[in-house]
């Protein structure tokens, strides 16, 4: 008789919590997370796990010194490596791990998740730099995390997320500048501090930089003005709604652009804390994928 079992699935996909993937397709698509760190003074809080969003705002409002943020180490990244193992015995040729993180010009997380791929010899093991943050970064995930379930081998599901990465867009409203500019991260933005206090600046994500796009004079103008950019997109294949502690702002934009863009694949998820600390409360943003010209 023919054996017909089905074939193990052959490649598993890891990222950072930095990604915003939602929960229940974290769940759906057996993708592994490896949170990062949030730093109120000496405490050292695993972002999503022992500090939720609701808590960080909270406590960002009342703390008197800006938390920082930290990769998670190498150690964290092998432990998920060697929690996968198991699940891969016997998916033969092609298998392996894709990790997928954010840009590398901007975290450790990248440097520290390849570092820790070398200390694994028993399956092969693709670190890949998405350029991006957030959901940005999330669409490549989920992307390769769908090929992952459907049997692509480890080359395939790495040509899946190479085909999407030129396809996203990230841009975001920050309702202040002051977080930014506190973070350190952004060059421009240490720089610009003064000129940009009454200004809602929309800034976007390329090639792992963050780029100041243009200056506005009112938070009402900014949004409009994001909207203006997501349409002049063209035709989207997906399309996240993000915010940082800013619910009911984020369900209107959501439904603005859920009315130009009906096609599109489109979720709502609040940024990880990890992000807040960075952007800070009330930001709003947008992470697209440019639908491909085969088919638009």
């Amino acid at each position: 008789m023919m054996n017909t079992a089905p074939t193990p699935q052959r490649v598993y996909v890891v990222t950072d919590s930095t990604a915003d993937v939602p929960a229940p397709l974290v769940e759906e698509l057996e993708i592994t997370v490896v949170p990062n760190y949030i730093n109120f003074g000496l405490e050292s809080l695993r972002d999503q796990v022992e500090i939720s969003r609701q808590s960080f705002y909270r406590r960002l409002a009342t703390e008197p010194v800006l938390p920082t943020t930290a990769a998670p180490s190498v150690g964290d990244f092998e432990a998920a490596y060697r929690r996968l193992l198991p699940r891969l015995e016997g998916a033969g040729p092609g298998s392996g791990i894709v990790s997928i993180h954010c840009a590398a010009n901007l975290s450790a997380i990248h440097n520290t998740a390849l570092l820790a791929s070398r200390s694994l010899a028993q399956v092969p093991i693709a670190v890949l730099n998405s350029g991006m943050l957030t959901m940005a970064l999330g669409w490549q995930v989920i992307a390769a995390a769908r090929a992952a379930r459907a049997g692509a081998s480890l080359e395939e599901v790495i040509a899946t997320v190479e085909a999407v990465r030129p396809r996203v867009r990230l841009y975001a409203v920050l309702d202040t500048l002051e977080f930014l500019h506190r973070s350190g991260r952004v060059s421009w933005a240490r720089a610009a501090m003064g000129a940009l206090l009454r200004i809602k600046p929309i800034v976007e994500v390329r090639d792992g930089q963050v780029f100041q796009r243009e200056r506005v004079r009112t938070r009402k103008r900014a949004v409009a003005r994001l909207v203006e950019i997501t349409e002049a997109l063209g035709p989207l294949e997906a399309l996240a709604v993000l915010h940082t502690n800013a619910p009911e702002a984020v369900e209107q934009l959501h439904r603005t652009l859920a009315a130009r863009f009906p096609d599109a694949e489109t979720i709502v998820e609040e940024a990880t804390p990890v992000l807040g600390v960075h952007v800070g409360p009330g930001a709003l943003g947008i992470a697209a994928v440019v639908r491909a010209p085969d088919t638009a």
